[in-house]
């Protein structure tokens, strides 16, 4: 017997509100009332997840399972909770049992990926909308205080001193996040729009009014349908959710109206081509970047590596481009 729809909605909010505690005691007290609800021992286990009580999750989940044996998603979860313990043969034997049960299940093949070394194009979208839903309410304090990023301040120091107008013009912040970038180049853009495939992170946003306009969608969804008219594309700490990156570059190429120039960041690697890590992130390397900017007409104007942010104590390096184009339709 499950609780009522609302009651499971409204703690799943929580949790993606990042209010962990609050879903943990109500969830708790629902658990006694209906100990056998499959979506309250799903919700309990992912925020015992979220506050690093992975063996109170792990075995949640596989309470789960004990009612429900047919449950993808409780593998999927458990394979997380054991690959954050480094208990990689249960993690791989976990993603596994739910791939059986749920073929072309995208999550888990992604994650099962990182863990048998085979490179996937891209990451799943409900996996990046889920991880950054998940994050947002910490994202800035999380990632600028504790992991000591300061890519966006990097970025609009480049672009201002390479300027020589001293305005950006029209920009198009793809994967703004909760709008870091925006607040360092508002006052330099004639105008500025951002994308994301999380709803939370856009929320945020949203509050900073930054934005001249912000749209819930997909990178490629959006420079496949919508007017490219802009002078910057610019995309920090995205590409790393996504491996081939070739559809991106054309897309830009071909359906600007005007010439532009394109910036990123990438996790930087010296292995040729781009790779999917443990991390469940993708690594780039210059000579991979080089080759696309060969076959799309791209010019390289500003290469360099720098410290990205912190992770497990460490500086991760990660390469910083400016990739300029004249738009062309020819081929599209």
């Amino acid at each position: 017997v499950e609780p009522p729809t609302d009651q499971s909605q409204h703690l799943a909010d929580l949790h993606a509100q990042g209010h962990y505690q609050k879903v943990l005691d109500q969830t708790s007290q629902l658990l006694k009332e209906f100990p056998n609800s499959i979506n309250l021992l799903n919700i309990f286990g992912a925020a015992n997840q979220s506050v690093g009580k992975l063996d109170t999750a792990i075995d949640t989940y596989k309470k789960a399972l004990s009612i429900k044996p047919d449950y993808a998603e409780a593998y999927y979860n458990m394979g997380v909770a054991l690959q954050k313990q480094d208990k990689l043969e249960g993690a791989i034997e976990a993603y596994k049992k739910g791939l059986a049960l749920k073929p072309g299940y995208g999550l888990a093949i992604h994650m099962l990926s990182t863990l048998t070394g085979d490179t996937t194009e891209t990451a799943p979208r409900e996996y990046v909308e889920n991880l950054f839903n998940d994050y947002a309410i910490k994202f800035d304090s999380s990632l600028v205080s504790e992991l000591e990023y300061n890519v966006p301040k990097l970025i609009r120091n480049i672009l201002i001193k390479s300027d020589h107008n001293g305005s950006l013009g029209s920009v198009l912040d793809l994967g703004c996040g909760t709008g870091l970038l925006g607040s360092e180049i508002k006052n330099y853009c004639t105008r500025i729009e951002g994308i994301d495939l999380s709803n939370n992170m856009l929320m945020l946003a949203k509050q900073k009014n930054v934005y001249d306009k912000l749209s819930h969608s997909d990178i490629v969804e959006y420079l496949s349908n919508m007017p490219l008219k802009f002078d910057y594309y610019i995309a920090l700490d995205v590409f790393i959710y996504v491996g081939e990156l070739a559809e991106v570059f054309r897309l830009i190429k071909y359906r600007s109206n005007k010439p532009g120039k394109l910036v990123f960041s990438t996790e930087h690697t010296n292995q040729d081509g781009y790779h999917l890590l443990k991390t469940g992130r993708y690594s780039h390397s210059k000579s991979y970047i080089e080759k696309l900017c060969k076959k799309f007409c791209y010019n390289i104007s500003h290469f360099s590596i720098t410290n990205l942010r912190k992770e497990k104590g460490h500086f991760l390096k990660g390469g910083i481009y400016v990739v300029e184009f004249i738009p062309t339709k020819i081929g599209y």
